[in-house]
């Protein structure tokens, strides 16, 4: 086959899975029971939030739809004026996040509290263990012990600011991202992000999660410029060196966080296949220097930060213990494919990493016969639901999340109700969160007709997102937000596609 042939035949692989993967996430989500009005499943109950939310979005969707004036106002505010307002809207958002943090500020259980808890206990046997199985969590630990020293603050409030400033800087650099693929679509990542922010109490969860967000954000700026950008070379270079940084922290941080950079490596491979890319033979010498400085610096920082990880004298835990990576495929096989406590009780039974391995191969070989080839899909369906459906992000889902009580009364007991297990507008969170992530999932499944190099690598990236939750633990869809760079950026830049390609049909329809 020649080089063309493979070129296009590659794009096609690539649209054609992400297609099959996204329209199944987007049908899920549209089915999901969050989207329950009245009595849900998880106990809870919608009230007159959830029905005056749907009046609103469907009085205002009319009124602008029948009344001229109404929507040139509107054409006028948020399409003319687009990067004013969108302006306004964001930082209203992070003025409305810092308030939320201030409101609320909950201990929080599961990961995070054990990495919380060790920040002023070292000598619990109960934690030493933890971090002995655990040891993906003790780089995090350490960042989180060096800024507990420099601030002489262990608070929760403290690292709820922390991890609001870390889930926000992602987002300026997702917004720089756009700004250097396409300057007029700058209004539509930071409209698309206000929602996100508005929708996103995992700010309150200082974990791998969302710490990981500004690095991931950070290396795909640092791709952006190197490769798709008109910069001078010596810019290029130093954002090359930043983004090799970014990528072995957000390694570190969260391995599974690479998938956008092996992506990347992958689509640039199959665009070697492409003919004729004068603008590439234009830059290469530029882009080789990039690349080798940006592998550098990617090979230091790791080799820093491993020594960093190996050396650490903190917490006294015994590596030998460690569960190996076998362990997270085998749990992602039972259950709905998350967290199963019978397999972790195991590997803490277990002293060797021989025997760790061997159970979870016993594991996976006894999963596997169980189920059969077609039970096996089956619950792989199953799985994919469970992964990506959820537009809260699993939020309270996970074992020993929150126990915090709503206040008494006033706007503190207000804002907690929509977000403590006990609050009166958990499912109208729930509800509001869960039409927005569907409206996201449209905008990504249906923009088809943004096709670029870029797109592809994002495309590609989601699908390797969606095949590692299948593969190793997941069950959840906590474990998608150290992806939603992705989500964000990809929907921003095909956003007026959609738009336009929309407002074709209904010109179709107005015809007929």
């Amino acid at each position: 086959m020649k080089r063309k042939g493979l070129f296009s035949l590659g794009n096609r692989i690539i649209f054609y899975i992400f297609n099959f993967f996204i329209f199944l996430t987007l049908y899920f989500a549209i089915v999901s029971p969050n989207l329950t009005l009245g009595d849900t499943p998880a106990g809870n109950r919608t009230t007159w939030i959830s029905v005056v939310f749907l009046l609103f979005l469907l009085t205002i969707s009319l009124a602008i739809f029948v009344n001229e004036k109404l929507r040139n106002v509107f054409r006028y505010i948020f399409i003319k004026r687009a990067l004013f307002s969108s302006i306004v809207i964001f930082v209203l958002v992070i003025l409305l996040q810092i308030i939320f943090v201030e409101l609320t500020h909950p201990s929080i259980g599961f990961d995070a509290g054990a990495i919380h808890s060790a920040l002023t206990d070292t000598k619990s046997r109960k934690l030493q263990a933890y971090y002995s199985l655990s040891t993906n969590n003790i780089n995090l630990m350490l960042q989180q012990h060096y800024l507990a020293k420099f601030f002489s603050n262990s608070s929760w409030l403290l690292f709820d600011n922390i991890n609001l400033f870390l889930v926000d800087l992602s987002a300026v650099f997702n917004t720089l991202i756009v700004a250097v693929l396409d300057r007029r679509k700058i209004s539509n990542v930071l409209y698309i992000q206000s929602i996100w922010l508005a929708l996103f109490p995992m700010i309150l969860v200082p974990y791998s999660d969302t710490w990981v967000l500004p690095f991931v954000s950070l290396y795909l700026l640092s791709y952006c410029i190197v490769f798709h950008s008109k910069f001078n070379g010596i810019l290029r270079v130093f954002l090359a060196l930043i983004g090799g940084s970014a990528l072995s922290a957000s390694y570190f941080i969260k391995p599974s966080a690479i998938i956008p950079f092996i992506a990347i490596f992958l689509v640039e491979i199959l665009y070697l296949f492409k003919k004729d890319d004068r603008r590439k033979k234009k830059y290469a010498f530029i882009i080789l220097i990039s690349s080798l400085f940006f592998i550098v610096s990617t090979g230091i920082t790791y080799c820093y930060l491993q020594n960093a990880n190996n050396s650490e004298t903190y917490m006294k835990i015994d590596r030998s213990r460690s569960m190996p990576a076998i362990h997270f495929i085998s749990m992602g096989m039972a259950g709905d494919g998350g967290y199963n406590k019978e397999d972790n009780l195991a590997m803490a039974a277990r002293p060797s990493k021989k025997e760790k391995v061997e159970y979870s191969k016993r594991k996976i070989n006894q999963r596997l016969a169980r189920m059969g080839i077609f039970g096996y899909i089956k619950f792989l369906f199953h799985k994919q639901n469970k992964n990506s459906s959820d537009g809260s992000f699993a939020w309270l889902i996970e074992g020993h999340f929150m126990s915090a009580k709503v206040a008494s009364k006033g706007l503190k007991a207000f804002v907690q109700s929509f977000v403590y297990p006990n609050g009166k507008h958990l499912a109208d969170f729930r509800y509001i969160a869960q039409f927005w992530w569907i409206i996201w999932l449209f905008i990504i499944a249906f923009g088809w007709r943004y096709r670029t190099k870029f797109s592809q690598v994002l495309r590609l990236a989601i699908v390797g997102g969606f095949l590692y939750l299948l593969i190793f633990e997941g069950g959840r869809s906590r474990y998608m937000i150290q992806f939603l760079p992705v989500y964000i950026i990809v929907a921003s830049l095909a956003l007026n596609d959609v738009v336009e390609m929309i407002g074709e049909k209904m010109s179709w329809l107005k015809e007929e």
